[in-house]
C-alpha cells in the first residue's frame, strides 16, 4: 500500500514538473514574440524616421523602373552571355541587380542629405568633374570608335557631369541671384559649360554634351535668363552641322548624321544598328513577340542590353509596352516638377527642374536615335539600360529630387484655403 502511494506521489511530482517548465517555455516563447514584435516596431520607427516626408510616387516609380530594367537587361543580353568561352546566362542580371540595389541605397543615403550643403560643396563638384573628364582623355582606350570610361576603373564620368552641372548651377545662382544678369556671371557659367562641353565632345560623345548644355542652360532660364541669349548656342549648333555637312568631318559625326536619314543605305556599315533596331520595332507590332523571344538580340543587334534595349523592349512588348513605359516616365516627369513647383526655396526649385530636364531630355534623345529620328548616339535609356555609372548618377539624381520633397512647403490647412476663398 505504501508503495502504490509512494508511486502514485511520484507520478504526481513528475506531472507537477513538467506542467511547470511547459508554463516557462510558454512564457519564453510569448516573451520572444514580444521581443521580436518590439523589435520590428522599434525598426519600422526608425526607418519612419528615416524616409518620412518623402514623395513616395518617386520611389515607386524609379523602383518599377529599375526593376523592369532588370528584367529587360536580363532578356536582351542573354544570348550573348550563352554564346561565350565560358558560359554564364546570369552575368548582366547579377551585375544589374548589384548596381540597382546599391544604387538605391545611395539613393536614400542622398535623400537625407540636406541639399543647401551643396552651396559649399559645389567648386569642388566642378573640380571633381573636369578632372576625370580629363582622365578619360588622357588614359581610356577607344572602344566602338569612342572614349567612355577611366581606364581599370570602368567609370563613365560624363554621366556623373550631368548631376554635377546641376548642382553647380543651381548653387551658383542662388549664391548670387544677379550673376544671371550680370556679364561676369554668364560668362563663368559658359565657360564651365564649355570646358565640360569641349572635354566630353573630344571622346567623342555629342549627345551627352548636349544633355549638360541643355540641363544648365534650362536652369538658367528658369533662373532669369534673357531668352534672347539662347540664340548663340542655337546659331553654333547650326553653324555646326553645316560645317560638318560640308566638310565632311569630322568623319565620325559626318557617317552619323548621313546614315540616320536613311540607315538602309548602308545597311552592312553605319546603318546597320540603327537599321537592326528599326527592323526590330516593326517585328514586335502592336503586342510583340513575348517576353525573352526577341530575335533581333541573337547576334543582329550589336549590344542589345545598352543604349539600344528601347529596341528589345519594343519587340518583346510590341507598341503597347512602348507607350505604357513612356507613360511611366512621363507620370515620373510629372512627380519630379511637382517637387520643383512645391520646394521650399530656390535652390531645391533649381535643383529638381535640372533633375527633371536631365530626365526627360535623355529619354528623348534615347528614342530618337532608336526610331532614327536623329543621328546614332550613345545614351542610355534611363534606369534600364545596362551600365553601373548610369544608374548610380540617375539614382543620385533621384536621391536630390527627395531631399527636396522631404523640405517641401508645407501644405496650407484647408481651413485656411476656405477663408482665403471666401
Amino acid at each position: 500500500m505504501h508503495k502504490r502511494d509512494a508511486e502514485v506521489e511520484k507520478k504526481k511530482s513528475r506531472a507537477e514538473k513538467a506542467a511547470i517548465r511547459r508554463a516557462i517555455r510558454r512564457e519564453r516563447r510569448s516573451n520572444n514574440r514580444a521581443n521580436a514584435v518590439d523589435e520590428v516596431k522599434d525598426f519600422g520607427r526608425g526607418l519612419g524616421r528615416v524616409v518620412s516626408g518623402y514623395d513616395f510616387g518617386v520611389v515607386a516609380l524609379v523602383i518599377v523602373l529599375s526593376l523592369f530594367g532588370v528584367a529587360m537587361v536580363f532578356s536582351a543580353g542573354y544570348y550573348q552571355t550563352i554564346n561565350t568561352a565560358h558560359p554564364d546566362p546570369t552575368y548582366y542580371l547579377v551585375r544589374q541587380l548589384i548596381w540597382v540595389g546599391s544604387g538605391l541605397f545611395v539613393m536614400l543615403i542622398i535623400a537625407n542629405f540636406d541639399y543647401h550643403y551643396y552651396t559649399k560643396l559645389s567648386y569642388l563638384i566642378v573640380v571633381v568633374s573636369v578632372v576625370l573628364l580629363v582622365l578619360v582623355i588622357m588614359t581610356s582606350s577607344t572602344v566602338g570608335g569612342a572614349q567612355r570610361g577611366i581606364r581599370g576603373i570602368g567609370v563613365t564620368p560624363s554621366e556623373f557631369s550631368k548631376v554635377a552641372m546641376i548642382v553647380f548651377t543651381s548653387c551658383y545662382l542662388v549664391q548670387n541671384p544677379s550673376n544671371i544678369r550680370t556679364a561676369k556671371g554668364l560668362i563663368v557659367l559658359t565657360a564651365v559649360m564649355g570646358i565640360h562641353f569641349y572635354l566630353i565632345v573630344r571622346q567623342p560623345n555629342l549627345s551627352t554634351a548636349i544633355v549638360i548644355a541643355a540641363i544648365m542652360i534650362a536652369i538658367m532660364l528658369v533662373a532669369g535668363l534673357n531668352y534672347i541669349f539662347l540664340a548663340l548656342p542655337l546659331a553654333g549648333g547650326i553653324a555646326g552641322y553645316f560645317y560638318i555637312m560640308a566638310a565632311k568631318t569630322p568623319a565620325h559625326w559626318y557617317d552619323r548624321i548621313t546614315s540616320f536619314r536613311d540607315p538602309f543605305s548602308d545597311f552592312q556599315g553605319s546603318g546597320y544598328q540603327v537599321s537592326q533596331g528599326l527592323i526590330a520595332l516593326g517585328n514586335g507590332g502592336l503586342r510583340g513577340l513575348g517576353f525573352g523571344r526577341s530575335i533581333a538580340k541573337n547576334l543582329y543587334l550589336p549590344e542589345p542590353q545598352n543604349d539600344f534595349i528601347l529596341a528589345i523592349i519594343g519587340e518583346e512588348l510590341g507598341y503597347i509596352g512602348f507607350v505604357i513605359l513612356m507613360l511611366v516616365y512621363i507620370i515620373l516627369l510629372f512627380r519630379i516638377f511637382m517637387v520643383a513647383l512645391k520646394a521650399r526655396d530656390r535652390l531645391g526649385f533649381y535643383l529638381a527642374t535640372g533633375v527633371g530636364v536631365m530626365l526627360g531630355l535623355q529619354v528623348i534623345i534615347n528614342v530618337a536615335v532608336v526610331t532614327s529620328s536623329m543621328p546614332a548616339t550613345g545614351i542610355t535609356l534611363p534606369f534600364i539600360s545596362y551600365g553601373g555609372t548610369s544608374i548610380w548618377s540617375f539614382m543620385i539624381a533621384m536621391g536630390i529630387v527627395l531631399n527636396v520633397s522631404k523640405r517641401r512647403l508645407p501644405r496650407r490647412p484647408a481651413k485656411v484655403k476656405m477663408e482665403e476663398a471666401a
